[in-house]
């Protein structure tokens, strides 16, 4: 009775009229502050079998059990809750919440729903924007989309449904600046600022929330604020790596002041009573793209995100937010979606998983072009999608898998190769998204540091491995998480849980690193020095090595397998560290078969009775050379080869000198035919130079290979001349050398400036020869290049 009473008093319970009478005519979008009731009174209100998109794993589990608990029935019973690795529901369950990426992969779920909701729209994920795509594209009539913070209006606009909205319960909040060493959010002494807040807070009434960018961040508070003496509080995580037990801790009475740390899946997804103090370190973990590449960054949260933190302390009494930043920050006034900050991988995956084309979708904002392109050319790279577009059959393995599809694509590959189970370990490590390693190679008194041998790759799979995490500085906490990834993965992959206790010490690193390359080469990154400074490149953005990278204890590197990074920085001040790495020779990336080869030099050995083409060749990887070889040159570097020899004279001397004189004559008529001289026909192609005209004729005569040269003729490499009538009043009024008796010239024709340019060639004349000595030059500026410089002996403008 006394639930029932509470709940007909929240705010969202005078919409059930219009809600209900607004869905039987179509899509409806709610529009309410956290704490108004939403979340879980409107799937309550829905007929038939409802499926409730949450964005997080922790807001599904936690709504499900409350909705169960107000529904009297048991958890999994007639309401239950899907998430990665756990299934609590049944034949019987009619209300079913579920995280995004479960529905994708299985679209039986919205098949079989009569309503769907999509709760927490504002988070703007790309698989929310997606499955609301997907959902109009499937005419889903009994459609509601909820949120916190919405512009409802223009929602309900796309979906074409109506919006509702309904005001919240809100006390006023006090903001308490407690600056930090930057204006804006900074991670510097997170713990130590988070604990000097905390002391402040000692007086204000209310249990303590607050927010820190991710899992790692909270762990460092929470020992920080546990080696603090006779502290009268209960430390309390919230994330989604909890278990529902260790989730609903944080919204029971404590005998103690509660003081959660939580990520921003408190933000908005859950209310949790009794909260009178926000911390708000102000900083979030999201992906953003950088110049090609998609990576996680660590950076200012916006003022909407900002606000909505601030109100978690006002919704049961008068409260106090202490914000970690200056006053005078100016933060972005609205969080991006994710579809305009973050790779497009998974989006483009996914649609082609459902049968469609990403940018036939009606999504409520339309993604980049080249930001699609990118993520297009990264499955089609990863062979994900075939040449029209559609999912491959490696595609829907990748799909299938809880990692991204980089990691995806290295356990497809390395089940070919033969080293799956050294790849899960590593993959598992990786898929977290947090350090597994306590602190940086150089900062601890560890003696058996997994570090030391310079290899991120062999030092993450060993540490998985270990057996004494706190011998090798490794954090207990992250490696439960990373175990219990490799565990699903192993299962996904027909593997036992744990592997053998024999297997647990071997590794085959060079194995690694090949189906590494094998998997995606863009990998491989080429070090380059500038000053004291190296930066790695794959010939896109330069990465540098993070301080916790193994490799820094390496005194020479030639180049990386890079498979992590991490983003420091927005804008210009953007960089991307390498985090996970191996180091690999040069040599490795030749033997890959990767980069190109370039002409280095070329010679003539006229030593035998046929003279013999000798090229240096040079093996380029992202404008560094890899190797070097001498050989007879084949393909297009035999062309090249060749076309050097005559351009430098060393082949057909003077027939390529003849050539060279057409040329240049042929590209003078053409442009006096487009001045209308009238000797002169335009032509519909442009005369080539010399270079391009020997390389094309070559490809002409088919030039597979320096041994060719035997079977080639000075006629070859012969250009055409020019009608004889053009040809002789071209020569009579723009002659290609001219002849003053003490001196000879050479004319370089400019007849984009109207002018020509005589060089003497032969000759001592110190002074220009006279006008009426040379040719009439019909409308150009006639100038002299002499030993006193440049001298103009007519001035004159057009033809």
């Amino acid at each position: 009775y006394i639930l029932a009473v509470l709940n007909t008093e929240l705010p969202i319970a005078r919409l059930r009229p219009g809600l209900l009478l607004a869905l039987e005519q179509g899509p409806v979008v709610i529009s309410s502050p956290t704490g108004s009731g939403k979340s879980t009174e409107v799937p309550r209100w829905c007929e038939g079998r409802t499926l409730v998109i949450e964005p997080r794993r922790i807001a599904c589990r936690s709504l499900a059990a409350r909705v169960a608990e107000l529904e009297g029935t048991e958890l999994g019973d007639g309401v239950g809750y899907l998430v990665r690795d756990e299934r609590v529901a049944s034949s019987s369950t009619h209300l079913l919440f579920a995280t995004p990426g479960m529905v994708l992969r299985d679209r039986t779920l919205l098949e079989s729903a009569h309503t769907v909701v999509l709760d927490e729209f504002h988070e703007r994920s790309l698989e929310i924007d997606l499955l609301l795509a997907l959902l109009l594209r499937r005419q889903q009539r009994r459609l509601i989309v909820m949120s916190a913070t919405l512009d409802g209006e223009r929602v309900a606009s796309h979906i074409g449904g109506v919006h509702l909205s309904a005001e919240g319960r809100a006390f006023e909040v006090d903001i308490r600046y407690l600056s930090g060493p930057d204006v804006l959010p900074d991670a510097s002494d997170l713990a130590g600022r988070v604990r000097r807040a905390l002391e402040s807070a000692a007086k204000d009434p209310g249990d303590v929330l607050a927010f820190l960018p991710g899992k790692a961040e909270i762990e460092a508070c929470s020992q920080a604020l546990q080696a603090v003496r006779g502290a009268p509080y209960t430390l309390l995580p919230l994330h989604g790596g909890l278990t529902l037990k260790e989730q609903r801790r944080a919204f029971e009475p404590a005998r103690n002041r509660k003081v959660i740390l939580a990520t921003n899946v408190a933000e908005t997804s859950l209310t949790i009573p009794g909260i009178g103090v926000v911390i708000d370190t102000g900083l979030v973990r999201q992906t953003h793209y950088h110049e090609g590449r998609a990576h996680l960054a660590l950076g200012p949260i916006a003022e909407d995100s900002a606000a909505q933190r601030t109100g978690r302390a006002g919704r049961t009494a008068h409260g106090v937010c202490y914000r970690l930043w200056s006053p005078t920050a100016r933060l972005q006034p609205r969080t991006a979606p994710g579809i305009h900050r973050e790779s497009l991988v998974p989006l483009v995956l996914a649609a082609a998983a459902w049968g469609e084309r990403a940018e036939d979708l009606p999504l409520l904002d339309a993604p980049k072009p080249y930001a699609l392109d990118a993520a297009r050319a990264d499955l089609k790279a990863w062979g994900a999608l075939d040449s029209q577009g559609a999912l491959s059959a490696s595609g829907r393995g990748m799909f299938g898998m809880p990692v991204d599809a980089l990691q995806a694509r290295l356990l497809l590959t390395a089940k070919v190769t033969g080293c799956l189970e050294d790849m899960i370990d590593l993959v598992a490590a990786l898929s977290v998204g947090r350090p597994l390693f306590l602190s940086a190679p150089s900062e601890h008194a560890y003696q058996d540091d997994l570090r030391q041998a310079g290899c991120d790759l062999s030092a993450l799979i060993r540490a998985v491995r270990s057996k004494q995490p706190s011998e090798h500085a490794i954090s207990a906490f992250v490696l439960d998480e990373v175990r219990r990834a490799r565990s699903r993965l192993r299962r996904m992959a027909g593997l036992a849980d744990t592997p053998a206790p024999d297997a647990a010490g071997s590794l085959d690193r060079e194995a690694l690193l090949r189906t590494a390359i094998s998997a995606d080469p863009r990998v491989v990154y080429v070090a380059r020095t500038r000053g004291r400074d190296t930066y790695f490149s794959n010939g896109g953005t330069e990465l540098e090595l993070a301080r916790e990278s193994a490799v820094r204890n390496l005194r020479a590197v030639e180049a990386l397998v890079v498979l992590d990074t991490l983003g420091f920085g927005t804008g210009r001040e953007a960089r991307v560290l390498i985090t996970c790495a191996a180091a690999i020779p040069l040599a490795t990336i030749a033997r890959a078969g990767l980069g190109q080869d370039r002409l280095a030099s070329v010679q003539l050995d006229r030593k035998r009775a046929v003279a013999k083409v000798v090229a240096k060749i040079e093996r380029v990887y992202a404008k560094r050379v890899i190797a070097e070889r001498e050989e007879m040159p084949v393909g297009e570097v035999a062309r090249e080869a060749i076309a050097s020899l005559l351009e430098r004279g060393s082949l057909f001397r003077d027939a390529v000198h003849t050539t060279r004189s057409r040329l240049a004559r042929s590209a003078l008529a053409a442009q006096l035919a487009t001045r209308g001289h009238v000797a002169c026909v335009p032509s519909s192609t442009p005369s080539p130079d010399l270079a391009s005209f020997l390389r094309a004729r070559l490809e002409a005569l088919g030039v597979e290979s320096g041994e060719d040269l035997a079977l080639l003729s000075a006629s070859d490499f012969l250009a055409p001349e020019l009608p004889y009538e053009v040809q002789s009043m071209i020569d009579r009024d723009f002659p290609e050398t001219v002849s003053v008796g003490d001196a000879s010239y050479r004319a370089e024709y400019d007849l984009t400036q109207n002018q020509v340019l005589l060089h003497m060639v032969k000759g001592s004349r110190r002074d220009p020869p006279p006008l009426s000595y040379l040719p009439k030059f019909p409308g150009l500026r006639i100038a002299v290049a002499g030993p006193r410089g440049i001298a103009i002996l007519r001035q004159r403008g057009g033809i």
